[in-house]
Order: C-alpha cells, then structure tokens, then sequence
C-alpha cells in the first residue's frame, strides 16, 4: 500500500496551514454577507484544518529519545538510563 513519508506530512502541513488561514480571512466576509451561521461554519473548518495541520506536525517530527530529567521521578529516571545502550568513552564527558 502507499506510505506517507516526512516530506508527505511536511507538504500536508503547508496546505492545511493555508487552508486553515484562508478559512479565516474568509470568516468576515462571509460573515458580513450571508450572517453568523456561515461564519461559524468557516470558523469550524478552520479548525478542523488546523487540527489536521497538528496531526500532520506530529507524524513529520519524530520525537527525540528520552533522557533523565529532572522533572522525572528517579524511577523513570532509572528506566530511562535501562533503556539506553551503554556507550564507548569517558565518562567525564570530555571528547578524549
């Protein structure tokens, strides 16, 4: 089957981006020219593209491995340290 890839996801967020801001603009025109419940229902899909904009956000970025934080309880803390593999080199943190 077809699979979206980053660059896909990335494009998707432009057009719902626009989409979304063009929904807007429009608002207050067709507002002023049909009445309010024409407003709302441009005010909905500019919601609705804007959700899908940060659907589409979330499946381009992928999300960064987990480090201990100091905002964690040491038990997450402790099974995020688990979790990493063990790397080669000092640990002082110097590059020797």
């Amino acid at each position: 089957m077809f699979s979206f890839t980053e660059k896909t996801y990335k494009i998707f967020r432009i057009v719902f981006c626009v989409l979304a801001c063009l929904c807007v603009a429009a608002t207050v025109v067709i507002g002023a020219l049909f009445g309010f419940l024409w407003a709302l229902v441009c005010i909905a899909g500019a919601c609705v593209f804007g959700i899908l904009m940060m659907l589409s956000k979330g499946r381009s970025e992928p999300k960064p491995p987990a480090s201990p934080d100091f905002m964690n309880t040491d038990e997450e803390n402790e099974a995020i340290r688990r979790a990493q593999p063990p790397h080669d080199g000092p640990q002082d943190g110097s590059d020797q």
